[in-house]
């Protein structure tokens, strides 16, 4: 059966009050996950969602009906679905660092909605002694009730947001009037609230990464020296800074987590930070969140970790560190895709693969409006410059990120063309050189000889154009060993130059003839070559693997009834353990304690250091031997495959990759593009979900008083935090029907009547947590009638 991941990362905007709407919105998509997961893990029983996942400390709803769209879609695709990435800011950070601890260890979410509903409220929000009484500021009385109305985009806003709107505008004025510090303890709470991580425990696949990105602004900015040409260099501030939390249960190297309740303060903070709107709240320091913990006797074992991490340039000046204000990561960067698709196409894949950036913004612009609309006047004096300051930087489009991946889905396209061309001149070329006999057991030597011979052939073939394949190959591998010393260096909280640094590594393949050996046309110059290569070059060996599994997906596309089930997972399973071996190789902390004899010192660092690294760097990889696992392996796979078509797929890939790579190696602005299929776009917004609503309008409530009206009414949380799972609901089986295609849905199957199952589903779940919307619940009800209740057949 054809196997298929559906890869998202999630890009979360900013929105303040509409938090509650994207806290709806990541409720949905972890519920998706979980019946992914669930169905995933239960090859045998896949009756129920109840049944494949019995265990469960939170209440579920749609996750069984998910798990039934999986279940009908597996007659002909086996689907699954992944998070990738979750990168956020404001309010979209929130709720980003709550999914993705959810995700990362299989936590419980109500205790957010539960903490929106009852926390979020403006009068919970505000300092107690900044609180307005009945006759505070009494004279302001008239201008409210004469102006009041004007700030709300609906027409009728209710009691309390009226009520709360004067109290909070007859309160303390020129000073943040949200409690930063009780802000802070929420986040905290939360992160705890969601229950404890358990060993084996998450939504993730065994082996796969997860990688959070948190946008915060640093108010004071923070150095950062540029080499010109005169002057030799300079300082600017970077204002812009990106937290970065990973998971990672890797096979043999145990689970890496950043996101357990050692790192809960990390979390807290990042959480509080990222949404410390200018002027609703107070800057946050680290000095303030050290406070907070000794206040409250809560522990941070991961502290050290955590500092080295995302401020390596920091970690010798702790008390530099310790007093940096952060606010809104919105005021630098409210819509923060760029982490995102760094860590996309940086991410392999398991099986056949749709990759998708899902981004999610509460409050677009209305295409049709914004298009058909025309200025009547120029901008005025006072909308000028709080443009100018605020709204215009906060909503910068996201045109040259989306251009961006545009073009990479082009080049993408491009490569494959190449590929589909030079195929079968491969296949002639790789035939030619050997033929293989299904009854001659292959040795391990023997595949390891084979391969050598195809280097050696691809090479004669290329002719001249070798040495730009070989130039291009060695500096990247310079420039990634260069790398790694940093990343090591900066582990222990020093920094070093990364020119520098190159510069030494460079003068090292000098010394060592490497450089030289390019361009050299005597054997002995080629082995030198050949042996920095069995030395280092961890990543053709990725991409060589990674192109035996993109063969193999392709073999089982174009198969009927798919390859024999048990080779293909065994197989696959064996090739993502090699990949994870050969990956791990760039890791500076896989070095960290290796290098401490030859290079106790991280500020100093010369060429015979440089040379000490390099042998201890090549004895920790141990690249031939695992060249050896893989060649024993493959040898062994294929003996025992009687399918000729298969087997000649599996080889063609392995022993022939070479003639791929040198072709298109040179070709990849991206060190990973050839890995990389192309990524679509999607994104969850009310204007998506138009055909759902009872009029034209957006039904979001907390748009009004300048995206902070969820703030003000109880009433406007529920309806937001509704609309973001109704919302979401539906968008997400649009994604998962056009990713498994339409041939394989099963036939007969109303897409409609199954939307309108989740979110009657949502409604009964939800009923019970709700005050205020009983008529809106009636009124779905009524709208989203299930007219007869079939099961996905």
């Amino acid at each position: 059966m054809r196997e298929q991941e559906l890869r998202l990362a999630l890009v979360c905007y900013g929105g303040a009050s509409l938090a509650v709407y994207m806290n709806g919105i990541a409720h949905e998509i972890l519920k998706l996950v979980r019946a992914s997961r669930a169905y995933q893990s239960q090859e045998g029983d896949r009756e129920t969602f109840e049944k494949a996942a019995p265990r469960r400390p939170y209440n579920t709803d749609t996750e069984s009906l998910y798990f039934e769209l999986f279940r009908g879609l597996g007659k002909k695709i086996d689907l699954r679905v992944v998070v990738d990435v979750v990168s956020g800011t404001s309010a979209g950070g929130i709720n980003g660092i709550f999914l993705a601890r959810a995700l990362a260890h299989d936590l419980d979410f109500d205790p957010l909605r539960n903490m929106w509903m009852e926390l979020g409220d403006i009068e919970q929000l505000m300092e107690a002694d900044t609180l307005a009484d009945r006759t505070s500021k009494f004279y302001m009385y008239p201008f409210i009730w004469l102006f009041g109305d004007r700030v709300y985009d609906e027409e009728n806003p209710d009691a309390e947001s009226k009520q709360k709107l004067s109290r909070f505008l007859r309160s303390r004025w020129f000073k943040p009037p949200f409690s930063g510090t009780r802000m802070l303890d929420w986040m905290l709470t939360a992160c705890t609230n969601m229950g404890k991580p358990e060993a084996g425990k998450s939504l993730l696949p065994p082996g796969h990464r997860l990688d959070l990105f948190v946008s915060l602004t640093n108010f004071f900015g923070q150095e950062r020296q540029l080499k010109l040409h005169d002057p030799a260099s300079i300082i600017e501030r970077q204002h812009k800074v990106s937290l970065n939390f990973t998971y990672l249960d890797a096979e043999g190297q145990g689970t890496i987590s950043e996101f357990g309740d050692d790192n809960i303060p990390a979390l807290g903070f990042a959480a509080r930070a990222t949404s410390s709107f200018p002027g609703a709240f107070p800057p946050i320091r680290f000095m303030d969140l050290e406070e907070h913990l000794k206040k409250t006797g809560m522990k941070w074992p991961a502290r050290h970790k955590f500092l080295h991490k995302n401020f390596p340039h920091y970690a010798g000046e702790p008390d530099r560190l310790a007093a940096m204000s952060f606010i809104d990561g919105g005021v630098t960067n409210n819509k923060p895709f760029k982490k995102a698709l760094e860590a996309v196409y940086n991410r392999a894949a398991h099986r056949e693969v749709d990759r998708r950036v899902i981004y999610v913004d509460p409050s677009p612009d209305d295409p049709a409006e914004r298009l058909n609309t025309i200025p009547k006047a120029i901008p005025g004096f006072f909308r000028t410059i709080l443009s100018s300051l605020a709204e215009i930087p906060r909503s910068e489009p996201i045109y040259g990120d989306l251009r961006g991946i545009e073009e990479t889905n082009k080049k993408s396209r491009r490569l494959e063309s190449v590929f589909h061309t030079v195929e079968a001149d491969v296949h002639v070329l790789v035939d030619e050189m050997l033929t293989l006999d299904n009854s001659l057991k292959i040795e391990t030597a023997m595949l390891a000889s084979w391969r050598e011979r195809a280097h050696r052939l691809a090479q004669e073939k290329a002719g001249f154009s070798y040495g730009t394949y070989l130039q291009n190959k060695v500096q990247q591998l310079l420039e990634k060993l260069a790398g790694l010393i940093v990343g090591i260096a900066q582990r222990e909280g020093k920094t070093l130059d990364e020119d520098h640094v190159l510069t030494l590594v460079t003068s090292w393949a000098y010394s060592e003839n490497i450089l030289q050996a390019i361009t050299g046309k005597s054997l002995n110059d080629m082995q030198i070559y050949i042996g920095f290569l069995r030395q280092f070059d961890v990543d053709f060996r990725v991409r060589r693997l990674r192109f035996t599994v993109k063969k193999l997906n392709s073999y089982l596309q174009r198969v009927p009834g798919g390859a024999p089930g048990a080779f293909y997972k065994v197989t696959k399973k064996q090739i993502y353990k090699s990949l994870e071996a050969f990956r791990v190789c760039w890791r500076p902390e896989f070095f960290q304690e290796t290098v401490a004899d030859v290079w106790p010192d991280k500020e100093k660092l010369d060429l015979d250091i440089i040379k000490s690294l390099m042998g201890t760097f090549s004895t920790k990889m141990e690249l031939e031997d695992l060249d050896f696992v893989c060649d024993e392996f493959f040898a062994l796979t294929l003996s025992s495959l009687l399918d000729e078509d298969l087997k000649l797929t599996v080889f063609r890939a392995y022993v022939g990759y070479p003639f791929y790579d040198i072709l298109t190696q040179p070709m990849a602005a991206h060190a990973d593009l050839l890995e990389v299929d192309e990524i679509r776009v999607d994104r969850i917004s009310p204007v998506d979900c138009g055909h759902l609503h009872e009029s034209d309008k957006a039904p979001l409530m907390g748009t009004g008083l300048f995206n902070f009206g969820a703030f003000f009414s109880r009433k406007a949380r529920e309806n937001d935090y509704l609309w973001g799972r109704i919302h979401a609901s539906n968008r997400l089986v649009d994604f998962v029907l056009d990713s498994a295609g339409a041939d394989n849905v099963p036939k007969g199957f109303n897409k409609d009547q199954f939307k309108c199952r989740l979110i009657n589903s949502i409604l009964d779940n939800e009923e019970r947590y709700t005050r205020y919307s009983a008529d809106l619940i009636e009124r779905l009800r009524e709208k989203f009638k299930v007219i007869k209740d079939p099961e996905v057949s």
